[in-house]
């Protein structure tokens, strides 16, 4: 009989933990050393926030000194980083860095499936492909900026890949939502897919970090909920290149235009609910990775910002893709599914083109498609993930007829 089960094998979690972890602080030394980590503008910004915290300062009017950068993540971000404020610059970059190392290697020992022969969940396999995806794109770009991504990424991966008759299952999506907005579509997820109690979990995680907040900071838990939350052009300019998101295409082609907002809203709302079919059909099929790395597609299409290094969703996203042209297709197309799409995130085409000071607008078509290079791949992994889901169903539907007939054979 064939699994679809997308559970990961068992390995040494101890010998893999002790392994990434000497591998993090030697990418993270290494790089200070070499004066790679000298800008981390994101983590110093994080820094930042929990400095002002400290000083009894004003969250939302602070700007980082020689760039001018905000603080744009809720109340409670900033509480979770005074430990980082608290410590000398040096002993944070390491300590984040390792975490954002570990978390690579938590992704993809979470995303690897059992039934994948070539892409097995052993530790060197492990340990090799999370040095491996320091060359992707987005990873190196989360790593380099010191950013949150690879730890949200992992939270709520494990978290919603867990038995459904774990307790609090879902908690820690909804603090990652209170850590920075942008999950916030993981909630219809779990009301499409009917996981009430995730669900509950979620909305208390969430409202635990807002409770947390207005406990600590009143005043300015108030100002960034009714004011600052609104505010999209405090994040940074919507064209950019590394904004990899619709409203960031729908920037460059018309800057300013009064056109983009409503078809920035009816783009999002169409593939939302397109995003919300597709989650639900695998996670029927009894595909949790798949389903939850498809829902990560709506949360950076439909976010007015998306910075490439959001798109670190692409790890567990290329395993799934992969999965489903093996099942379909065989063994040889889905090595080569895994070398072109891997592949092409580690050739940043992104920055290919001119970039910085509004020079997007003025792009080629042919300079579009490398500009747009994260989007154009994600909206193929969804079409190709969508023609591909049939199979995946009709699958889940023969294992539950076997194990039916199993646990009820017929009388003699």
């Amino acid at each position: 009989m064939t699994t679809t089960t997308t559970e990961p094998r068992r390995t040494d979690t101890r010998w893999i933990v002790a392994a990434v972890l000497g591998a993090a602080a030697f990418v993270a030394l290494g790089a200070w050393a070499y004066g790679l980590f000298d800008g981390m503008i994101d983590l110093r910004v994080y820094r930042m926030g929990g400095s002002v915290l400290l000083d009894r300062a004003s969250l939302y009017d602070a700007q980082l000194p020689g760039s001018g950068l905000p603080f744009t993540y809720p109340p409670f971000a900033a509480i979770a980083m005074v430990p980082l404020a608290a410590v000398p610059w040096g002993v944070a970059l390491v300590v984040w860095t390792t975490i954002s190392v570990l978390c690579i290697a938590a992704i993809w020992r979470a995303a690897l499936p059992a039934t994948l022969p070539y892409l097995t969940n052993t530790r060197i396999t492990l340990i090799a492909l999370t040095l491996a995806s320091l060359l992707l794109e987005p990873v190196w770009q989360t790593i380099q900026f010191g950013q949150i991504n690879l730890l949200l990424t992992a939270m709520i991966l494990l978290d919603l890949i867990r038995s459904q008759d774990a307790k609090w299952r879902g908690f820690w999506v909804g603090v990652t939502i209170g850590v920075k907005l942008t999950p916030l579509p993981f909630l219809a997820f779990l009301l499409i897919t009917k996981q009430w109690r995730a669900l509950r979990n979620a909305v208390l995680g969430l409202l635990a970090t807002m409770a947390i907040g207005f406990a600590i900071v009143p005043n300015q838990s108030w100002e960034y909920w009714t004011v600052v939350v609104r505010n999209a052009n405090r994040v940074g300019g919507l064209a950019y290149t590394a904004n990899q998101s619709f409203m960031g295409f729908l920037s460059r082609l018309g800057d300013d235009a009064g056109w983009i907002q409503p078809v920035w809203f009816v783009l999002s709302a169409v593939f939302g609910l397109a995003v919300l079919w597709l989650a639900r059909r695998y996670w029927l099929a009894d595909e949790r990775v798949t389903a939850i790395s498809v829902m990560a597609l709506a949360v950076l299409y439909a976010s007015p910002v998306s910075w490439s290094h959001h798109w670190v969703w692409i790890i567990p996203l290329g395993i799934s893709l992969i999965r489903a042209v093996d099942r379909r297709w065989g063994r040889n197309p889905a090595i080569v599914t895994t070398v072109v799409w891997y592949g092409l995130f580690v050739l940043r085409s992104i920055w290919w083109v001119p970039y910085r000071d509004d020079r997007e607008l003025s792009w080629s078509l042919w300079q579009s498609i490398p500009g747009n290079s994260h989007l154009i791949l994600g909206m193929v992994a969804f079409v190709l993930l969508a023609v591909l889901s049939g199979p995946a169903a009709k699958d889940r539907t023969a294992k539950a007829q076997d194990e039916n007939s199993s646990s009820n054979p017929p009388a003699v």
